[in-house]
């Protein structure tokens, strides 16, 4: 694979910009800028799961979000 392969697979990732509204357990609120979660459930031992709204590409590496 050259240079220039490297290069377009590259640009042709997405990478997650926002929290996914839709993919979230139910006691957690999103605002709408997709940016920040609220745990709301009264019982602050409960496990809680949200997703980006894209997969974090194994290309990556090292991902912050």
């Amino acid at each position: 694979m050259g240079d220039l392969d490297l290069i377009t697979s590259y640009n042709d990732i997405v990478l997650p910009t926002a929290w996914d509204i839709e993919d979230k357990s139910p006691f957690i609120d999103i605002d709408s800028s997709g940016l920040e979660v609220n745990y709301t459930d009264p019982d602050d031992f409960k496990a809680a799961v949200v997703r980006a709204n894209h997969p974090i590409p194994s290309e990556c590496g090292i991902f912050y979000f």
